[in-house]
């Protein structure tokens, strides 16, 4: 990499970008956050975590816009985007997009038909293998994007899909500024694996505000983009600071450090909404905090676990599944304002929203009976997570751990913020180890959470967290036959059976949906809109009110 000429360009941006007159400094309004969590790097197309999708929407943006504000999946060019309009041929194999005219990136240039190329072509046809999975999940259908014009672009797609406009919508279609991305590093005529990896620390956008400050995992700062196409970002500088301890974040908040706290657990709300001056809101979020078993259908003996059993049995899996008594969890850490549900669907799905199935289900009897009847009582294993990642994660497997002794378990939990190398006792997804995870809803359809990770080639899957009993070909066959059916009644219940195998193999457990609260000073006003993915933090205009502001 040519450090010396991405540092000058760096520095030549920040400057440019960082000027305001004495005027603006006067009259600056500004608003400090403080996260559970914060991102490594700013790879919106690449992007699998839930932390870094709550940073990207106010600086970067897709082609279509879509309403953050209610369930359903509606889209157009009033809620933004870059695509002043499209149609949709009725092939549905067919969209065409105008461009909007007069849009700067945030060094200056203006945003051509090339950069909208360059960003669609460049995750059908990947030069950074990091985005590959995602390249697969969200383009895989996209057979190619092509100018019509010096305003048009076609994308076409393999075969009929309602799901593309979704896919246009999300981070993973963000327009990046091609020639900036290409001159970061060696030969500016070519992306290059390092140009990627330089724009993650130093990105430009078309969004209302740019990026002038970012020490990964530690803190990012906003400032407004004066020359964005659209209605002018409300705040004039946006603080984003990392602090992982609950009780800290609540601390800085009431001390007036900063404005806004984020994940705030049930039990620290009292002490916001008592302090003068602060209050507290919250919303039930689109991500399922789940547990899964390691290895779960691959019969591969393990030394992270011993006694009853060396693997993760079917039995010793449905055992532990249906020991959970996931209502008292949910009453105990989060005041019964969680949901848990019975399968793995989000009342965002419209239609496809399929609540009747019958997937998890608490049986303290069943457990017992399939522990004694297959000699399993004594079973040792170890239980992984994070302390701090996510809200009540370390509390709940600490209450799992109780109720899996009530049934002849013994389960030890670890935790680390810093895992293993992968293939060691303690790396993410360690044969035999359990851990908590989340699968959120990356867009309002089944696909879009329980396949992100568990269908052929999802996440979960390429780690080989599961093995179905059926067969990989047999489960292969089995959801491309729900993913492509347009009929919604056909349809769903395809995804029933796919839930029916869930509950046989029982190699993972939804917990919940979390309630997560957030903490702020009385004059701001904000709630998590629905239509989002989970925990994005939206201060454009008309999406979050500040007293000071009017």
């Amino acid at each position: 990499m040519k450090i010396k000429k991405f540092v000058r360009n760096f520095f030549i941006l920040l400057t440019s970008i960082s000027s305001l007159s004495l005027t603006s400094f006067a009259n600056a309004v500004e608003i400090k956050v403080g996260v559970l969590n914060l991102s490594a790097t700013f790879a919106p197309a690449q992007s699998h975590s839930n932390v870094d999708s709550q940073f990207f929407v106010n600086m970067m943006e897709p082609l279509i816009g879509k309403n953050a504000k209610n369930m359903d999946n509606e889209f157009g060019p009033m809620f933004g985007g870059l695509a002043e309009s499209y149609e949709i041929h009725p092939s549905k194999q067919i969209i065409d997009f105008k461009i909007r005219k007069g849009v700067k990136f945030h060094n200056g240039d203006d945003m051509t038909i090339e950069d909208v190329l360059f960003s669609l072509q460049s995750m059908i046809n990947v030069t950074d293998p990091i985005r590959t999975e995602r390249s697969k999940e969200f383009f895989g259908n996209i057979a190619r994007a092509e100018a019509l014009d010096e305003n048009t672009v076609r994308v076409i797609t393999k075969k009929p899909d309602f799901l593309t406009e979704l896919f246009l919508s999300s981070q993973q279609s963000m327009i990046y500024p091609k020639k900036y991305l290409m001159g970061l590093t060696g030969d500016p005529d070519i992306d290059e694996i390092s140009d990627y990896r330089a724009f993650g620390l130093a990105p430009v956008g078309t969004g209302p505000y740019k990026v002038t400050s970012f020490n990964p995992r530690v803190e990012i700062v906003y400032e407004r983009h004066d020359d964005y196409w659209g209605e002018k970002a409300p705040y004039d500088k946006i603080t984003m600071v990392r602090i992982p301890e609950a009780a800290a974040r609540v601390t800085a908040l009431i001390n007036g450090e900063i404005d806004l706290a984020t994940n705030i657990a049930p039990d620290q709300l009292a002490t916001i909404d008592n302090a003068p001056g602060y209050k507290t809101t919250g919303a039930v979020t689109p991500l399922f905090h789940v547990i899964y078993f390691a290895g779960a259908g691959y019969d591969r003996e393990s030394d992270a676990l011993s006694g009853g059993s060396k693997t993760f049995t079917k039995e010793l899996r449905q055992a532990m599944v249906s020991a959970v008594d996931r209502d008292l969890l949910n009453d105990a850490l989060w005041f019964g304002k969680s949901v848990v549900p019975s399968t793995h669907s989000y009342p965002n799905y419209g239609k496809f929203y399929t609540p009747d199935f019958d997937t998890f289900s608490y049986d303290i009897e069943k457990a017992k009976k399939l522990i004694k009847d297959n000699n399993l009582e004594g079973t040792k294993l170890e239980f992984w997570t994070d302390p701090y990642y996510y809200t009540n994660g370390l509390l709940a497997a600490q209450a799992m751990a109780e109720m899996w002794k009530e049934i002849g378990i013994d389960v030890t939990i670890r935790t680390t913020e810093t895992w293993a190398s992968k293939g060691e006792p303690g790396s993410w997804g360690y044969n035999g180890q359990m851990q908590n995870w989340s699968n959120p809803m990356y867009y309002a359809d089944p696909h879009g959470s329980f396949g992100k990770m568990w269908a052929p080639g999802g996440a979960g899957m390429t780690r080989e967290l599961w093995n179905p009993s059926i067969g990989m070909e047999a489960y292969t066959e089995l959801y491309n036959e729900f993913r492509w059916e347009l009929d919604p009644e056909k349809r769903n219940a395809k995804y029933g059976e796919i839930m029916d195998l869930v509950k046989e193999d029982a190699f993972m457990l939804v917990l919940y949906q979390p309630f997560e609260s957030y903490g702020m000073r009385e004059d701001l006003h904000w709630d998590p809109f629905p239509g989002h993915i989970p925990y994005v933090l939206d201060f454009r205009a008309g999406m979050f009110e500040d007293d000071r502001l009017n």
